[in-house]
């Protein structure tokens, strides 16, 4: 759930308290003498000491957009990143050139010049070995060159596909990959086709998960049908589904087409459509249709709608805010399961469906912020009553297995507070915490962590750890002091940790061992994010920005 992102208001901060700091006393009293060779405040913070990086420097330079790749094996940067001259496009996005580092043997390459970090510019196949990049991007066009390089050897030529893409998909499996070059949709065998040409004024596609089927959505001045091609064909035809959707999915099974479709240019909202993915009939199961999701085995469906009484003249927060209806997939008939909900979702054991009923904005701190809480509740499948959890819970996380719910509780009374609570199937809530910050549970569902006792609004936390099978019982343990974020390995293993600097955004980076309690600095001035490479959590990959060391990192082999 968590990264390690840089926090804009942290440096603020940071700021704020520097400040402060030198003027307390970079200078004792007069009378009062230091040690000949003992450091001032401000020196001991202007110039802390340099601790030796963990790491080694795999590309030097000023990097930014570090990417890893699903296996691990290779990571990209973007070098010398700078924003296009162009009014209106996003104050974030960078031009660049793309490198692809190995994390083992092997040197750096350059695979494009004027790479985009939007979203959809580089993408990995799901098993690791291609990348897929859009280079010399033209913002004023949102098209690139579309670029494949085989990453299981970079000796290897990278393949040249098209010149003016807007949008690529790889295939679940990675064998297979579809774009659109100006309007035309295109489908072939990774890395270098053949290609063949299927349609026509396209804007996005999708492969159905078994990869037996392509859909792609046409664009508005089009129809903004969706459509669905059997790739087994020789000469595939299109078959529509429905026109004007807004967005669209396929089950997890192949078996499912849902979309969310405006007939009616003067409707509130979306009227939501499923269909069989073999004879390809719409049947409406919702009007004013503005949020839906469907259960992982591909079972069940929900849904947020504006409701009748408000759709005449809805306010935009009409609009934000709805009922909740839950249905089987394929069949009409549903039922009303929640009043003001905003936010809901299925548990991955598809065995309940989780959301926030009676969703309200509070002020927060005197009125200095606004906090979004809601009556915590859930239906057990398949015909469960709802049952209300916790009211005014501002954030929930539910248990990779579905049989643990950890919340958050707002508590007015006898004055402000917030608490952490643990539910496991069939037991009572334990509070586990007063005032905490981010909490997630480990990727077993055995433990939940979460940063509590913090300092500096939240910047400077210990780390701890809850058993949950102890909870109730055995108090969390104390993993490690002043963290600012973290995030667990794969296994459970590892927690990466942050620290931020307080004249920069940078931040020291830690490497705990969860299972020993050994814990290192990796290095410092390290810029955000940062990457475990292996599931154990022993190979990471960070950029460092600092003046004389900025490059590229992988240590490996750590404790």
């Amino acid at each position: 759930m968590l990264t390690l992102e840089p926090a804009v208001t942290s440096v603020k901060l940071w700021v704020a308290v520097l400040s402060a700091v030198s003027l307390l006393g970079c200078d004792q009293k007069k009378g009062v003498a230091r040690p000949e060779g003992t450091p001032t405040i401000r020196q001991s913070i202007e110039k802390p000491v340099r601790q030796a990086s963990l790491g080694v420097r795999k590309l030097e330079g000023r990097a930014t957009e570090l990417r890893a790749s699903p296996d691990g094996r290779v990571v990209t940067v973007m070098m010398d990143g700078e924003k296009p001259r162009l009014d209106g496009v996003p104050p974030t996005m960078r031009l660049g050139s793309l490198w692809v580092v190995p994390t083992g043997e092997g040197s750096p390459l350059k695979v494009a010049n004027g790479a985009v970090n939007v979203p959809g510019g580089l993408l990995f196949t799901s098993d690791g070995k291609f990348a897929l990049i859009l280079g010399a991007y033209d913002p004023s066009q949102q098209s690139g060159e579309l670029l494949v390089q085989d990453l299981s050897d970079l000796s290897k030529e990278r393949q040249r596909l098209a010149p003016h893409v807007t949008y690529m998909k790889p295939s679940a499996d990675g064998t297979r990959l579809a774009y659109v070059d100006d309007g035309v949709l295109y489908e072939g065998v990774l890395p270098a086709g053949p290609f063949r040409q299927l349609a026509g004024e396209v804007s996005t596609a999708e492969f159905s998960p078994n990869g037996k089927q392509l859909y792609f959505r046409r664009k508005s001045a089009a129809g903004g049908g969706v459509y669905q091609l059997e790739l087994s064909d020789e000469k595939p035809t299109p078959r529509r589904f429905v026109d004007a959707v807004g967005e669209y999915v396929i089950s997890d099974d192949s078996k499912w087409v849902i979309a969310m479709a405006r007939t009616n240019p003067r409707q509130v909202g979306f009227e939501l459509f499923i269909g069989d993915a073999k004879t390809l009939k719409p049947v409406k199961v919702g009007d004013d249709v503005m949020r839906f999701a469907i259960s992982r085995d591909s079972q069940w469906v929900a849904r947020m709608q504006v409701p009748t009484s408000v759709s005449a003249s809805p306010t935009a927060n009409d609009l934000q805010i709805g009922e909740l209806w839950l249905g089987r997939v394929g069949q009409a008939e549903s039922r009303k399961v929640g009043q003001k909900v905003r936010e809901f979702e299925f548990t991955k054991d598809s065995k309940k469906l989780i959301f926030r009923d009676n969703y309200q904005v509070l002020a927060l701190m005197g009125g200095k912020y606004d906090e979004k809480v809601g009556d915590l509740a859930t239906v057990t499948l398949p015909d469960g009553a709802p049952k209300v959890i916790q009211k005014r819970s501002p954030n929930y996380e539910v248990s990779p297995d579905g049989t643990a719910i950890a919340y958050t509780a707002r508590i007015e009374t006898p004055e402000y507070s917030r608490h952490l609570f643990l539910l496991r199937d069939g037991e009572a809530p334990v509070k586990l915490q007063e005032w905490l910050y981010d909490y997630v549970f480990s990727p077993q569902g055995d433990r939940l962590y979460y940063r509590a006792n913090c300092t500096r609004e939240g910047r400077s936390c210990d780390l701890l750890s809850q058993d949950l099978s102890k909870a109730g019982v055995e108090k969390a343990k104390k993993v490690l002091g002043a963290t600012f974020n973290f995030k667990l390995s794969d296994d459970g293993s590892h927690a990466l940790t942050s620290t931020p600097h307080m004249r920069d955004e940078l931040f020291d980076i830690s490497l705990t061992n969860l299972v020993t309690g050994e814990s290192k600095v990796l290095d410092q001035y390290v810029a955000q994010p940062v990457h475990f490479l292996s599931k154990d959590g022993t190979k990471v990959a960070w950029i460092v920005l600092e003046k004389g060391t900025a490059g590229v990192y992988v240590g490996s082999g750590l404790p």
